[in-house]
């Protein structure tokens, strides 16, 4: 029986609009293992958030890392088993980097800059798939609920250009740490690549820029190992060009 993927669906030719929901499907692609897709709306995961499995008990398994974890264990580690200790300690401080950091100062230019709003505004109507009165009322909500977010985490309480700075600064060590490498540990991709490739995916491709987004695309190594992702794992999607 196939796990049940949950997640939010494709846009910008990227698998989907969620670092996390991209990740976790690169990293089943990546370990073969047997699922189907959906976008029901309707089912909720105790977390409230996505993505989550229906693993083949019929269990729901929330949080991208844990089910990544869990998968790992139950079929003898087939991505990173090879890893050292000392590798799958630097894995998963990078992971931590863009999950714990990275991420947010992305959300802020989705959901508050107003440049990112204008432009991510369709797609999310996209995403949510709701009616126009409806996602007019749900906007701001989820506007608020952000910005409160973000100021809870401390970033937030930046203005703009700190916060695009201190994201900057992420991609920069990203770049440099990887080199030019194709993969982050050894001649093939782990749980590391999958995150990697997710959030430089999540910046190159969406069509309008801002200074994070201009800054990635300036390290080409990021984006090659993006593309080498896409390539090997979803030749099924027309992703956009980000030369």
């Amino acid at each position: 029986m196939a796990i049940t993927l949950f997640k939010f669906g494709p846009v910008m030719g990227l698998p989907d609009p969620s670092p996390f929901c991209f990740r976790l499907e690169t990293y089943l692609r990546m370990a073969k293992v047997d699922y189907t897709v959906s976008t029901d709306r309707r089912k909720k995961a105790p977390t409230g958030k996505r993505p989550f499995i229906v693993d083949e008990d019929g269990k729901l398994v929330a949080d991208s890392g844990l089910i990544i974890a869990q998968l790992e264990a139950k079929s003898g580690h087939p991505v990173d088993g090879k890893l050292t200790l000392v590798e799958r300690a630097e894995s998963l401080a990078f992971q931590r980097l863009m999950d714990e950091h990275l991420y947010w100062v992305m959300a802020y230019g989705r959901w508050l800059d107003p440049d990112g709003v204008r432009h991510f505004t369709p797609y999310l109507k996209q995403i949510l798939g709701v009616p126009g009165p409806a996602f007019a009322l749900l906007k701001p909500i989820a506007q608020r609920t952000v910005r409160k977010q973000l100021s809870g985490h401390g970033i937030g309480r930046h203005n703009a250009a700190v916060m695009w700075e201190l994201a900057i600064a992420d991609v920069r060590a990203l770049s440099h740490w990887l080199g030019q490498r194709d993969w982050g540990f050894g001649d093939q991709p782990t749980v590391f690549d999958a995150s990697l490739a997710a959030y430089v995916g999540e910046l190159v491709a969406q069509p309008w820029g801002n200074p994070l987004v201009t800054e990635t695309r300036k390290h080409r190594n990021l984006v090659n190992h993006f593309e080498r992702i896409m390539t090997r794992y979803y030749p099924e999607l027309d992703t956009i060009k980000t030369a």
